[in-house]
């Protein structure tokens, strides 16, 4: 299994969320909330969290409906706040919110310059994944997706691409390649530039899955049914305003775990993966990373290959608690995604059962290298 992170992006001039954080505060401040954003800061900087995209954007979401806020925020949260007068909601910021999203709709755009370099980088990937013959079994989706049966069919690990990121570059890539997936969206019958949600589509067996699971930029709703376009929105007709009802939700409470967000994970979690290779991930989402880790303890051998130039730095957002029990089955392949380096130790990550063999056969490469 593949999972792409914001890293694996940012080689083709997409932004990261935390590097968007200062272009957020320009915004704020340029639109006059400089007050707000003074106050957001000083606020975070005292409890230790810092003051990113993802912080920023919850509360200001927050302030526009505060009293629904603290509700789903839970118990402690409703208690901390009991002396708060005022609950009205601040309609102001909601303007500010289409404003946040229409930067993240065009941040998150792939630019024209890098197109071209999309299909060298992932052709070399799906290459080593397929020479390297590892095959996993998949589970499959039957009557919807919650309900999931074992199938004995096996796949490579290539044919499962899970992401967090909001952007539409590993779609491009299979555009461009003419090569069909499944992602969650079936035919909308009479439009061919839209696909309506429809988790059956994970029912294939033989085809690649696309799992996003947080959206992208090209999902929408109508507010009854969820959508997604085939390309750039505002190239057709859609009744549909990119700021307002875009399926994005940049928060530190990520709607994983509600719908439709929740169908996606549930097929990415219960999926038995023997090997997953994270790239450019950077383990900040609870969720997932609880999958991640209930896949190592319930998956004897399986391995987990980081591939990020911060690899060791980043382990670590897995956890103390959990780092020595599967230190050995978690293998950083430090560098960047791309890089010819970066694919040589991928191509060795995935030849070992561990990290300490891993670590052995670089070895062994580099004093044969030296030796000519």
């Amino acid at each position: 299994m593949i999972f792409l992170g914001a890293g694996a992006s940012k080689i083709f001039g997409i932004k990261t969320l935390q590097e968007m954080s200062k272009d957020l505060t320009e915004i704020m401040e340029k639109k006059g909330y400089s007050d707000i954003v003074g106050k957001i800061t000083k606020g975070l900087e005292r409890f230790g969290i810092p003051p990113d995209f993802e912080a920023i954007y919850v509360i200001v979401e927050g302030l526009t409906n505060i009293l629904q806020t603290v509700k789903k925020s839970g118990s402690f949260t409703a208690y901390v706040c009991r002396d708060l007068k005022e609950l009205e909601p601040q309609q102001d910021l909601k303007d500010l919110l289409k404003v946040f999203r229409s930067f993240i709709y065009e941040e998150c755009k792939l630019k024209r310059d890098f197109i071209e370099k999309i299909c060298p980088v992932y052709d070399k990937l799906f290459e080593i994944l397929k020479d390297s013959g590892k095959k996993e079994t998949r589970w499959l989706p039957k009557h919807g997706a919650n309900a999931l049966e074992l199938t004995t069919f096996p796949v490579g690990i290539d044919d499962t691409i899970v992401t967090t990121n909001y952007d539409m570059i590993i779609e491009s890539y299979h555009r461009i390649k003419r090569q069909q997936y499944a992602d969650g969206f079936g035919e909308v019958e009479g439009d061919p530039n839209i696909k309506r949600l429809d988790l059956t589509t994970y029912s294939s067996i033989r085809q690649r899955w696309l799992i996003k699971l947080h959206g992208s930029i090209y999902e929408y709703t109508d507010g009854k049914s969820v959508f997604k376009a085939t390309e750039d929105p505002e190239k057709f007709e859609i009744p549909v305003e990119i700021e307002e009802k875009m399926m994005v939700f940049p928060t530190n409470e990520k709607p994983i775990l509600r719908a439709p967000y929740y169908g996606f994970y549930d097929v990415f979690r219960t999926q038995k993966w023997a090997k997953l290779i994270a790239i450019g991930y950077s383990f900040r989402d609870d969720p997932v990373n609880i999958a991640i880790l209930e896949n190592l303890e319930k998956v004897e051998h399986s391995i987990l290959i980081v591939v990020n130039p911060n690899a060791e730095k980043v382990i670590q957002n897995l956890g103390a608690s959990a780092l020595p029990k599967f230190d050995d089955r978690i293998i950083p392949v430090q560098g960047k995604f791309g890089d010819e380096e970066v694919f040589q130790n991928l191509m060795e990550a995935l030849k070992v059962e561990s990290k300490k063999r891993y670590e052995e056969r670089k070895l062994e490469r580099l004093k044969g290298a030296t030796l000519y």
